[in-house]
């Protein structure tokens, strides 16, 4: 069942989807309220799972961060089973920034960082090949990164 949010809590999850970093007291003062309504919204808000953690977001330009790669799945078995040991396996990998399970013609779509292709080689060769029922690992390496955005449909 799905929580129902007011206007003031959705006001708080845009303002820090914008900049996590506010306060209490910052927030209270953009929503023309007082600080301790903020804090029990903010902590309600946390508790219901709503907000899942605070992060920092990095530049990877500024770093030498490696090779991006986009890597699509197709599974050889369409089974529960399948498709749990694959999820269980890609959340004990720590290249996979990013994994999605898709409708069409692969079955999930996994962004991994690593240090350099032959990194990314041995990545795929002991790890991702290794998960049972991975079929077809198709490729695509980053060149640049155009846009990045975070969640802004709240």
């Amino acid at each position: 069942m799905k929580t129902r949010l007011d206007s003031t809590s959705i006001g708080i999850l845009k303002l820090l989807n914008q900049n996590g970093k506010l306060t209490n007291k910052e927030l209270a003062s953009s929503l023309n309220l007082s600080i301790s309504p903020i804090f029990e919204r903010r902590k309600r808000l946390e508790d219901l799972g709503f907000i899942k953690k605070y992060i920092a977001v990095i530049d990877r330009s500024k770093l030498e961060s490696g090779l991006i790669c986009i890597t699509k799945i197709t599974m050889l078995k369409h089974s529960g089973e399948s498709f749990s040991n694959f999820r269980q396996a890609i959340m004990q990998a720590k290249e996979v920034l990013e994994c999605y399970q898709l409708t069409g013609t692969f079955d999930f779509m996994l962004k991994i960082m690593t240090q350099d292709m032959a990194s990314y080689y041995k990545f795929i060769q002991y790890n991702l090949a290794n998960i049972e029922d991975v079929g077809k690992i198709i490729t695509s390496s980053v060149i640049s990164q155009i846009k990045s955005e975070y969640d802004q449909n709240v």
